[in-house]
């Protein structure tokens, strides 16, 4: 592993009251610093920052969304239009980003290059988060990322964003999907097509390229127990490294592909089941109308 440390910024200090950043920001740079790999440093307030804020780093992570209430129509805090373009000069300078769940959800409004910086992003007319709290994780692409991970693996208690918007022009690699399980919307075959997505995989990580730079977003991580478990520990940090410097020198935890305490029925055994029955019955032909 390379001696030198990589200077990383956590910028953060507001999101929606489904997700306590201030819990979630401490764990992700303990996790992050655990590694030995980078040098963590965080700001509460990026308004007002500049080009000159972020020259010191070669990451950036945005633990940031600027609506605390979900269901109000008011509009997100900014970080401003100066503090803003700062942001996508950086990466497209060479440097490295990733955006970190609740952020996803983010950028309603704003220059539209924030949701090209993101990939894909939340979107009250399109997304959802699915019911199922623990799923498998399928492997999608070979990348240094996921280099050597199983095709699947499971996770719990976290979210499973579904219908997430894909704005134009992006080139993105899908690193990692989980599977919309109709049973655990309802148990009558005739409605397992009642809302767009449900039997489908969606995307869970996924990179961008934007100019120079890589972004890595992470749609799990939902509080300090998900951040916790093995598939967030290995795909952050190994996410992180990847995008500040291109290459992936740390080591996958051994225990990827394990349960957590009390936490392998599921994924593991139901979810399989449920989608052999699923598969049987798009194949025998679904009712039209729900097609």
């Amino acid at each position: 592993m390379p001696d030198s440390k990589i200077p990383t910024l956590i910028i953060t200090g507001m999101t929606d009251v489904h997700h306590d950043w201030r819990s979630t920001t401490p764990a992700l740079k303990e996790l992050l610093e655990g590694t030995g790999r980078f040098d963590v440093r965080v700001t509460e307030e990026f308004r007002g920052a500049t080009s000159a804020t972020l020259e010191p780093y070669d990451l950036v992570i945005l633990n940031y969304y600027g609506r605390r209430d979900p269901w109000r129509d008011v509009p997100e805090e900014r970080f401003g239009e100066s503090a803003e373009q700062a942001l996508f000069d950086f990466v497209a300078s060479g440097k490295g980003l990733i955006a970190y769940h609740p952020t996803l959800a983010g950028g309603v409004g704003w220059d539209p290059e924030y949701e090209r910086l993101l990939g894909g992003v939340m979107r009250e007319r399109t997304s959802r988060r699915a019911p199922n709290n623990d799923f498998l994780i399928h492997t999608a692409e070979q990348h240094p990322i996921t280099a050597g991970w199983p095709a699947e693996f499971p996770h719990y208690g976290d979210d499973l964003y579904v219908g997430l918007e894909w704005p134009e022009g992006v080139t993105k690699t899908i690193l990692l999907t989980g599977w919309d399980n109709p049973l655990r919307y309802t148990q009558v075959p005739s409605q397992w097509r009642a809302l767009p997505g449900m039997g489908e995989e969606h995307p869970v990580a996924w990179t961008v390229e934007y100019g120079a730079g890589r972004a890595v977003s992470i749609g799990i991580g939902h509080n300090v127990a998900a951040i916790g478990h093995p598939a967030f520990r290995a795909l952050f940090p190994r996410s992180a490294e990847w995008a500040a410097t291109g290459e992936v020198t740390i080591a996958t935890p051994d225990d990827l592909g394990e349960p957590v305490e009390g936490g392998d029925w599921w994924p593991t055994t139901l979810e399989p089941m449920v989608r052999q029955m699923f598969d049987e019955w798009v194949a025998a032909g679904e009712p039209a109308a729900q097609k």
